[in-house]
């Protein structure tokens, strides 16, 4: 199967507040995956970077799935956030336990601290060459010494470009161009790193995380670069894959939807079936 132009996804598969929209009204919570991979091709695997999935979970994933889709699992976080970044046992019985989802794996995500700092290079250097080379990865930095422009970014750019791999581009600007003007909002505020946006592919599938407000007129002078980077990417031959947040994360399948739909020219295009009723369109 050829791949699509690029990969379009959400911060989850399962949010109730989808229901009447991206999922039926009547929809089951068990069949929330099978409705979201009829509409998005990819997702954010959040849930794996808390906990291991058992292997029953694993099996009911890979009956819902619709064709093409893929995961784009975090790394967890007892590998990435706890103690020396290593190739340990956990890790080996992660990709294990995954294994039945080969087929359908995207880039996995190391998300590292903000503490991970630049003088754990030779740390990173080396566990990024000990996983698994038949995977994708993206590699998220926090350490604002990564953002300076200077030899230690340079350095990181040139170790994943050298390896192949992805690093990500996190966008919370438009999330805090304004004052937060409710709790939703300052928890997301309060959570959400704000850091510059390097606009950076380092491997065959850059990965974008937008963090915005879930109001388009807010967010659209954010996203309009994107959009024109993201051409800029698949004309190289790059596939990106690009997931859209908000602080509650119920708009973002209409979001989405108008966003995909800036790219009807491309080849490969296909329309995000997503179907609103009135009463939630009021919220848009």
């Amino acid at each position: 199967m050829s791949l699509p132009p690029y990969f379009l996804g959400l911060p989850m598969w399962s949010n109730r507040d989808w229901l009447g929209g991206l999922f039926p009204q009547n929809a089951s919570s068990k069949s929330f995956l099978n409705h979201y991979s009829s509409a998005f091709n990819t997702v954010e695997g959040n849930t794996t970077f808390y906990a291991l999935p058992s292997e029953a979970v694993i099996a009911s994933w890979k009956s819902q799935l619709n064709p093409g889709f893929r995961f784009s699992f975090k790394l967890p976080k007892d590998v990435t956030h706890t103690g020396h970044l290593s190739s340990n046992d956990l890790l080996l019985q992660f990709f294990e336990r995954l294994e039945p989802l080969k087929a359908s794996l995207g880039p996995f995500m190391i998300q590292l601290p903000a503490a991970f700092a630049p003088s754990r290079f030779v740390e990173l250097e080396r566990f990024l060459n000990s996983i698994p080379s038949e995977y994708s990865y993206a590699v998220e930095v926090r350490h604002p010494v990564f953002f300076n422009k200077g030899d230690e970014e340079r350095r990181l750019n040139h170790l994943l470009m050298s390896l192949n791999m992805n690093r990500v581009c996190f966008d919370s600007r438009s999330l805090f161009s304004r004052p937060a003007r409710n709790q939703v909002e300052q928890d997301a505020q309060s959570k959400k790193p704000r850091l510059p946006v390097h606009a950076i592919a380092t491997g065959d599938f850059p990965v974008v995380r937008f963090i915005g407000l879930g109001d388009m007129r807010c967010d659209e002078a954010y996203l309009e670069p994107w959009k024109q980077k993201l051409r800029e990417w698949i004309a190289e031959g790059k596939c990106p894959y690009f997931f859209m947040h908000s602080p509650s994360n119920r708009e973002v399948p209409h979001l989405a939807q108008t966003f995909h739909n800036s790219f009807q020219d491309l080849a490969g295009w296909e329309k995000l079936q997503i179907d609103y009723q009135t009463d939630q369109l009021d919220i848009f």
